[in-house]
């Protein structure tokens, strides 16, 4: 209807306290609203009918109570037709009580803001048809409006017909209000989950250096003995021509197994000591961990004025840089510079290319989730979600990043840290 965004419907789970917390402030409501109307205000309406149509949404509340440990989450159906039921239950009592002239007729609004919230589109587009047809509906038939006793209030049409076209135009414009912001909410949460598991996935790569220098710790002394148990039993049965190359095959295995987990263990300590580097030598080092296949020049240019600034060798930045060094070599013609200049009080990495430089009418909203051109759309060449992700890294780690187009052609990055929030890193 005026939704644009298809949302899988499998990937949707809401929680069933929710939907029963809901409909709780409902039946509350709804019992007190009634009570006092016929017995406080001594209006005449079909109370008792209203009473037993409560009191079922009350018992269907219970039973969902009771059931609730085996149902913690529902799907997208099981909630469309929970937040139908309230919409019907809702349109009853409204039919009885007299249509879109009763003052809570605003209420049918409710289960539309709540299904474009938690449902997807095509569940969201029924619930608000039915909101529109069932309104049009108890606008045309309906039973009086509650009165005190011998009073008889008749309003005019055209009263209804404004209630009902404000009631629906209501419905649309609130939906989409609700639609547009949970949406994006939907598309934050889908992309700061991913940012994490990247995040997880770099620091479990990083661990492994750890595991690997317990393993020389443990293992040395094993090997150590096999050696020593293996060169015993060599001088033992020297003239034992059938177990004297198993013996030495056993001793020269231990031996290369020793070698292998001392590089380890030295690796692992030049690792550590190389924690804290310089910008240039971190930008250095990625540099040489890339695969570029296209041969294409990187041109890095140190402006340095304060070298002798160190920063810490973060998981977080060292893949927000790769990410933006790989994403300037895709798109660059044949050159990227990377530019470093560590001045008294900052210190930038600016990184530009000899590409077509960034879409003019996404610029602007490059680092939210799943930004992309139309260009971007047809080759498939990205979603803005690695953009996304590198920039709330870098902003983690103190740093601001800021996208922009050269004047000739070509993008440009610019990252930025003040001297005192990259020496605290």
């Amino acid at each position: 209807m005026f939704f644009k965004e298809q949302i899988n419907p499998n990937n949707l789970r809401i929680t069933l306290e929710t939907l029963i917390n809901i409909r709780w402030i409902a039946v509350i409501g709804q019992f007190f609203t009634v009570s006092f109307v016929y017995y406080g205000l001594k209006f005449q309406f079909p109370y008792f009918e209203t009473l037993v149509l409560i009191s079922l949404s009350a018992l269907v509340n219970v039973f969902l109570e009771l059931n609730k440990s085996r149902f913690v989450t529902i799907n997208n159906f099981y909630a469309t037709i929970s937040i139908f039921y309230d919409l019907v239950q809702l349109v009853i009592l409204l039919y009885m009580t007299g249509g879109l002239s009763n003052p809570f007729s605003i209420l049918i609004i409710v289960p539309t803001t709540i299904s474009v919230t938690y449902l997807s589109r095509s569940s969201s587009q029924f619930i608000v048809a039915c909101s529109i047809v069932c309104s049009t509906i108890i606008a045309i038939y309906h039973l009086p409006l509650p009165t005190p006793q011998g009073n008889e209030l008749n309003l005019p049409n055209f009263y209804e017909f404004g209630v009902w076209l404000s009631l629906t135009i209501g419905i649309i414009f609130l939906g989409n209000y609700a639609y547009q912001l949970s949406r994006d909410n939907r598309v934050r949460a889908k992309a700061l989950n991913k940012l994490e598991e990247e995040l997880t996935n770099e620091k479990v790569i990083n661990s492994v250096g750890g595991m690997a220098a317990a393993a020389v710790h443990e293992l040395a002394t094993p090997l150590a003995t096999i050696s020593l148990v293996g060169k015993e039993l060599q001088k033992q049965l020297i003239d034992n021509k059938s177990t004297k190359d198993d013996i030495n095959l056993l001793i020269n295995q231990a031996s290369r197994c020793s070698s292998i987990l001392k590089d380890i263990a030295e690796r692992k300590q030049q690792d550590q000591f190389i924690s804290n580097v310089s910008p240039k030598e971190l930008i250095n080092e990625i540099i040489f961990s890339l695969e570029n296949k296209l041969n294409k020049e990187i041109v890095v240019t140190n402006k340095s004025l304060n070298e002798r600034l160190k920063m810490s060798k973060k998981t977080e930045i060292s893949y927000a840089l790769r990410n933006f060094i790989e994403n300037a070599l895709k798109f660059s013609k044949t050159k990227i510079n990377i530019e470093i200049n560590q001045q008294k009080k900052n210190t930038l990495i600016v990184i530009d290319d000899d590409g077509s430089g960034f879409d003019e009418n996404i610029i602007s909203s490059l680092g939210q989730p799943y930004v992309s051109s139309e260009k971007v759309r047809k080759n498939v060449q990205g979603m803005g979600l690695g953009i996304f992700i590198s920039k709330n890294l870098l902003e983690r780690c103190s740093a601001k990043v800021e996208f922009s187009n050269k004047k000739n052609a070509g993008a440009m990055i610019t990252i930025e840290w003040t001297n005192s929030q990259l020496a605290n890193l």
